[in-house]
C-alpha cells in the first residue's frame, strides 16, 4: 500500500462470466448498488483525499483487463490497476474497450496459469464475492464490508483490522 502500512496483493478475478464481451448497460439494480458502493467509499475516505468518481455507465467484460493485469508484476502492475479504476470509476470508461485498453498501456496477453490460480483460489472460498480481503491470519472480508479493513490497513489501524 502507498503508506507501508501493509503488504497487499491484488488480484483480479472475472466474477460474472454473463457479461457480454462488449459490456453492458448499467441500469436498475446494478446502478443502485453502485451508488451504494460510491457513496461508501466516499465515506471512508482519509481527510486529504478525495474520489470524483461517477457511476459507471458499462459493467465491462473484465476478461481482457483481467488477463493484461495478471502479467504485470510490481509498479507496473500497481500503474495499472489505479488507471483501470480511475478510467471505469473516475471517468466512466468502458474497460471492455480494446482501445480503452491499449490507451492504459495494458499488455495484451493471453489467459495464464495465473488467472487460472487466481480464479481457483478464489472459488476455494466459502463465498466468491468481489470484492474480497483475506488477511494473513485467514480472515475474510466480503464486499463493501473489505472496505472499512481496508482503510484501517491503508493506515496502520491494526487494532481495529485484526478484530472481526
Amino acid at each position: 500500500m502507498t503508506s507501508g502500512a501493509a503488504e497487499v496483493e491484488w488480484r483480479t478475478v472475472v466474477h460474472d462470466s454473463g457479461v457480454p464481451t462488449s459490456g453492458e448497460r448499467v441500469s436498475g439494480e446494478l446502478a443502485a448498488l453502485f451508488d451504494r458502493e460510491l457513496k461508501e467509499i466516499r465515506g471512508l475516505l482519509l481527510d486529504a483525499e478525495t474520489l470524483d468518481g461517477v457511476r459507471a455507465t458499462i459493467q465491462p467484460n473484465m476478461t481482457s483487463a483481467e488477463v493484461g493485469f495478471s502479467a504485470l508484476t510490481g509498479a507496473n502492475a500497481d500503474r495499472l490497476r489505479a488507471e483501470l479504476f480511475d478510467a471505469l470509476w473516475g471517468r466512466g470508461l468502458d474497460i471492455s474497450e480494446e482501445s480503452t485498453l491499449h490507451e492504459l498501456r495494458w499488455p495484451p496477453s493471453l489467459p495464464s496459469n495465473t488467472t487460472d490460480r487466481w480464479r481457483n483460489s478464489w472459488l476455494a472460498f466459502d463465498q466468491a464475492h468481489v470484492s474480497m480481503m483475506v488477511l494473513a491470519d485467514g480472515t475474510v472480508s466480503y464486499g463493501l464490508d473489505a472496505l472499512p479493513r481496508l482503510a484501517d490497513l491503508a493506515t496502520g489501524d491494526w487494532a481495529t483490522t485484526n478484530t472481526s
